[in-house]
């Protein structure tokens, strides 16, 4: 109250200069609280997409580990034909035909996480 009356006795242009620099005071505090207010809301939104991106990035990893012995198979399938088209007796015969078709069957009858299993993952009795 002391600073108004002091106002009161003051040069008009001094009082308005004040009155100015109140009103420009109040406004960057507004300013600051709305600044604020987004900050913390895209701080929010930040945090929810690096859920999303860890979620997701697990989510991958899960897929590449289900698929990764059938690419395998498929790899040695493909190393064991060409060993065939190139008359490589000896490549050929280090192919595993047996775990090759052990490997088929258990994906389709749900083994593998039954990725394949036409039938469910049921085994037949």
């Amino acid at each position: 109250m002391l600073c108004f009356l002091s106002l009161i006795k003051q040069d008009p242009q001094e009082v308005i200069m004040f009155t100015d620099m109140a009103v420009e005071a109040a406004r960057m505090r507004e300013e600051t609280r709305r600044m604020n207010e987004l900050l913390r809301s895209l701080q929010l939104a930040l945090r929810e997409k690096a859920k999303e991106y860890e979620m997701l990035k697990k989510k991958k990893q899960s897929m590449v580990a289900k698929e990764a012995p059938k690419l395998k198979m498929v790899d040695d399938f493909m190393l064991f034909l060409a060993a065939i088209d190139k008359n490589d007796g000896e490549n050929a015969l280090n192919f595993d035909e047996k775990a090759m078709m052990n490997s088929i069957l258990a994906m389709m009858n749900g083994g593998n996480n039954g990725e394949l299993a036409a039938d469910g993952g049921k085994k037949e009795a």
